[in-house]
């Protein structure tokens, strides 16, 4: 049975549609862009925006895994970004699935400080309450390219450029995720959830001389080209770097471990 990625028009969710079907198997996704070329490469695709509960759960006929990456670090409205999770959880449980794999960030609860976490540990919470099994991976922050530019672009102040955090590598969490679905004879009943914390901490500005090009002229990352935030998506943004980037609950299993994925340790910058 296939596997759907949900909004595979954005950069993580089309990249794993991708690996996924590199793995040989079903795969089939939603997208409200770019659907033409995901249909060329052999991705069954449903057009749709991302609250499309419909077309979702038509879309999920005979679907054993719903992947949901929640993301939003450059949304101003987590609102949103809620309403987009517990419209997949809606579609999930009207199809009748096999099994749900979101992604969160480290300390997504309904309860949290921030708006982003809250509205991931909503979604999280809401596919706990199906009656079908459901994996969380709580990881870090993802360090796609278009992470790496909000965070340059959004003038950071020296104060949140000190904060720690716990760098995962795209590539790496989509490797998790895949591991996770050839895993689906292992599946147990109920709501797990596995953190995917990055293996080495830094700061801010550490990974962003990690990540991005660096300036011959004055040895820091360069900014041409980057659009920069509006005072709503910066706002925002400053909120969710306030953490927490890692998962310190002894209780939670470790995801890379449970599933057989190693992840590399970055390079000091």
């Amino acid at each position: 049975m296939p596997v759907l990625v949900h909004a595979a028009h954005r950069t993580l969710g089309r990249a794993l549609a991708r690996r996924l079907l590199e793995e040989g198997g079903q795969v089939r996704a939603t997208a409200s862009d770019g659907v033409a070329l995901l249909r060329a490469e052999g991705i069954f695709t449903a057009a749709c925006d991302a609250d499309d509960e419909g077309t979702l759960e038509a879309a999920l006929t005979q679907v054993h895994t719903l992947v949901v990456l929640l993301g939003g670090l450059g949304r101003a409205d987590a609102d949103v970004v809620r309403q987009e999770g517990l419209a997949a959880a809606r579609a999930a449980e009207g199809a009748g699935i096999e099994r749900a794999v979101v992604v969160t960030l480290a300390g997504s609860a309904a309860d949290a400080v921030d708006p982003l976490r809250r509205a991931h540990g909503a979604v999280a919470d809401a596919f706990a309450r199906l009656p079908l099994p459901s994996i969380e991976l709580r990881t870090g922050l993802v360090a796609t390219q278009a992470a790496t530019d909000l965070l340059l672009s959004a003038g950071l102040p020296p104060e949140v450029r000190a904060r720690q955090v716990a760098p995962v590598a795209p590539d790496e969490l989509l490797e998790l995720v895949v591991a996770v679905d050839r895993a689906r004879g292992r599946a147990e009943e109920g709501h797990l959830i596995a953190v995917a914390d990055g293996r080495t901490r830094c700061t801010l500005e550490e990974h962003l001389a990690r990540s991005a090009p660096m300036s011959a002229t004055t040895g820091r990352p360069r900014l041409t080209g980057r659009r920069v935030p509006s005072p709503a998506v910066r706002d925002a943004l400053l909120t969710t770097l306030a953490g927490p980037w890692w998962s310190d609950d002894p209780q939670l299993p470790d995801a890379w471990d449970l599933f057989g994925v190693v992840p590399a340790v970055p390079d000091a910058p």
